[in-house]
């Protein structure tokens, strides 16, 4: 069995031991290219600094090449013993290069190493859910320009409002991935500082360079304070979840409208039989199961905001084993983001609209405040001009085909708005294929000694 990296010869209680360990084996296959490309890192800084000769640097980054090459493929496992990642990681590198392996954790802590993993992991995360973000919007206003112009009834209290169009409804679910992706972006910045060198929240007495590991690794700055670093655990993963809770509130409203919008009662979109399911026992069912489990994964999230506030908000400073709870509400949470945005792309892309049930629905009340504000600006009061309209609702006499100027000029600046939002979406695609290029660069180069 290997030895575990706190190993000084005493006995542990087995049922200790399988407490203590929890899911961290599984959890941390997750964690392991990651933890990869920060051990080589490491590596090669503490090269640098002359506590690893060149030669001993030149026989671990292959090695720990291979372990993020079989990490990817899922080859390399970590067994219950090994406890984590880093245990592993660890037994491999002693086990290929021998004294070498026996020296890479100088100057850290499972604390620092940790964090560095998750930060890389986050990074990482952050980039692939902005992807989709920006597919859904893409996919938002590629659908406008196919069926924006169909009228729709708009909707408050769940009672007919004011005239709208599919497009205007399309666009707010752009406007709404947009401003996700602006908040990716943000989050992006913000988590991309480099924690290694803390050791295990007090710094280690040696001429450890952060700066060079943090250029290795593409991070834009140093996480300075050490006890602020292991303060810190849980707090960029909170910062994480809370964007993924955000983005579960969008899915979440876009699935209620799906449904809604495809009963019978409105009639006004249908979801393709392909993305239904049926009844084990009434034949004639094709249930919105995917939108409804959309609809709920979004509990999910907010479920995991909770968890990890509650691991972390009771704290005082520095590490406490606590934290080994901070990484599964995070991994949950990213891979809920992930099927949530994908299921989000498919039934946008392949809803269909009625055409008829949209028309037939904009019934003359709709345009009850387009005739209000005609009286305003023939220079009456408003709340005069909505006494008035009243009036002529209640003696049926408004027709909406009056209002086909006030409809155009509404629609235009819907038209406008969307083409302003294509724009953006262009930049945003931009700044992330900027970002993922950068990330990209250091990662494919980390295990290079040349380099």
């Amino acid at each position: 069995m290997a030895e575990r990296l706190w190993e000084k010869g005493a006995s542990l209680d087995a049922q200790v031991h399988a407490f203590t360990v929890g899911n961290d084996p599984k959890l941390d296959l997750s964690l392991l290219c990651w933890d990869s490309i920060g051990s080589a890192a490491h590596a090669r800084m503490l090269s640098s600094i002359g506590v690893l000769t060149s030669e001993e640097c030149a026989v671990l980054l292959p090695a720990l090449a291979k372990v993020h090459s079989l990490s990817q493929n899922g080859e390399f496992p970590i067994p219950d013993e090994m406890e984590d990642c880093h245990t592993a990681i660890e037994s491999y590198l002693i086990e290929q290069t021998g004294d070498a392996g026996r020296k890479i954790h100088t100057g850290r802590s499972r604390n620092d190493q940790v964090l560095l993993a998750m930060r890389l992991y986050l990074r990482n995360q952050i980039l692939e859910q902005l992807d989709a973000l920006a597919r859904c919007a893409r996919v938002c206003l590629l659908r406008f320009d196919e069926v924006g112009k169909l009228p729709m009834p708009g909707y408050t209290h769940m009672q007919p409002a004011m005239p709208a169009s599919v497009g205007m409804w399309l666009g707010a679910y752009a406007e709404s991935f947009l401003d996700l992706i602006r908040e990716g972006l943000s989050l992006l910045d913000r988590v991309n500082a480099n924690p290694l060198g803390a050791a295990s929240g007090f710094g280690v007495p040696l001429p450890l360079d952060r700066e060079l590991t943090a250029r290795l690794l593409g991070f834009s700055r140093v996480q300075r304070n050490p006890i602020d670093v292991q303060n810190s655990r849980g707090r960029y993963e909170l910062r994480f979840i809370r964007w993924g809770v955000d983005v579960a509130a969008t899915v979440e409203k876009l699935a209620w409208d799906l449904i809604l919008y495809s009963t019978r009662e409105y009639g006004f979109f249908s979801i393709p039989e392909a993305l239904t399911t049926g009844s084990s026992i009434m034949p004639q069912k094709k249930n919105p199961d995917v939108l409804e489990l959309m609809r709920g994964r979004a509990a999910k999230i907010r479920a995991a905001e909770n968890e990890l506030l509650w691991v972390t908000a009771k704290l005082p400073s520095n590490y406490h084993r606590d934290f080994q709870y901070t990484k599964e509400p995070v991994l949950n949470c990213a891979d809920t983001m992930t099927a949530l945005l994908s299921m989000s792309e498919i039934v946008l892309t392949r809803f269909t609209c009625n055409e008829k049930a949209l028309q037939d629905r904009m019934t003359d009340e709709l345009y009850a405040t387009y005739d209000a504000y005609r009286s305003v600006e023939e220079g009456m009061p408003f709340r005069d001009a909505y006494r008035e309209t009243a009036n002529r609702i209640a003696s049926n006499s408004i027709r909406k085909a009056d209002f086909e100027k006030e409809y155009d000029s509404i629609d235009a600046s819907v038209v406008k708005d969307a083409r302003e939002a294509q724009r953006e979406l262009l930049e945003n695609e931009k700044l992330i294929t900027k970002w993922r290029t950068a990330f990209e660069a250091v990662e494919g180069k980390i295990f290079s000694a040349e380099s």
